[in-house]
């Protein structure tokens, strides 16, 4: 049986980028008018589709604005992002050859983040994220999205995010890293001993995983515990065009650490991504 080949919707596309453009309207927040010039024109099919949703609506037949529905759609993606930063990022780099994860050394470069970049750019590591979320029945397309979220590839600083949203090569992308990336069931391996199957293979990294991911997560509550947490978030820092529009912002909250006792069981998932996202 030949892999499984990843392919991405309109319908999917405009669930992702409505997602995005929910969180710059209600976190940042920003409201776009209904009469959309320049660059924000690319962003219509989108924002039609939040509107036809009911995420949206218009307010005094000039702009679109989020509404409650909304924040409860965007309250549901930010849970799955934030779990996601949290449980899946760190196979982004594991050597398979020493059994090592690059995240075991995330504290040697908190002061050093282009240190830390260069780390995880080493040929030795591969990355693993869409293998597990394979293995668990996730949507590895939702999960490569998630990626290039928190790698900032939709920064709305540069020109033309708006196009690259819904219609850019971006989208490609995507699909190119899922359809090329490795699949759990190529893991397996045959050494001195004899054969080591896959599924072998890869509940030990995912139990690896999350041990180091609760050791992290116990390290890092240690180090921030005087300090407040609210939660993931992309970055925000639009201008604030909102008025009276807002609705209130969505705010992730912090999950106690047993929370994710769950994930030593590599069989485990969450509830999270079980559930529907876009209602």
């Amino acid at each position: 049986m030949g892999k499984k080949v990843y392919a991405l919707n309109d319908e999917q596309k405009k669930q992702f980028a409505g997602a995005y453009l929910l969180n710059v309207m209600i976190n940042t927040p920003r409201s776009f008018p209904v009469l959309l010039e320049g660059n924000e024109e690319d962003l219509e099919p989108v924002l039609e589709w939040l509107l036809m949703k009911e995420y949206i609506e218009i307010r005094n037949q000039e702009r679109y604005v989020p509404n409650e529905k909304g924040r409860e759609v965007l309250k549901r993606f930010l849970a799955r992002y934030t779990e996601y930063l949290k449980v899946f990022d760190i196979y982004c780099a594991v050597d398979l050859q020493a059994g090592e994860f690059a995240f075991d050394s995330y504290f040697d470069f908190e002061d050093n983040a282009a240190g830390w970049k260069k780390f995880l750019n080493d040929d030795r590591w591969d990355d693993l994220r869409l293998a597990v979320a394979e293995f668990k029945k996730i949507d590895p397309v939702e999960i490569a999205f998630m990626s290039f979220l928190n790698e900032d590839r939709f920064g709305r600083d540069e020109t033309g995010w708006q196009f690259d949203l819904l219609l850019g090569n971006i989208w490609d992308e995507i699909l190119h890293i899922c359809n090329t990336a490795i699949r759990w069931e190529e893991l397996g391996y045959e050494d001195e001993q004899g054969s080591v199957n896959a599924e072998d293979v890869i509940t030990d990294i995912i139990k690896q995983g999350s041990a180091l991911m609760i050791k992290l997560l116990e390290k890092e509550q240690a180090l921030r515990k005087e300090e407040p947490h609210e939660g993931e978030d992309f970055d925000d820092d639009d201008n604030n065009n909102g008025g009276d529009h807002v609705v209130a912002k969505v705010v992730v909250e912090e999950q106690p650490i047993d929370y994710y006792y769950s994930y030593y069981d590599p069989f485990y998932v969450s509830p999270l991504w079980l559930a529907v996202c876009f209602l």
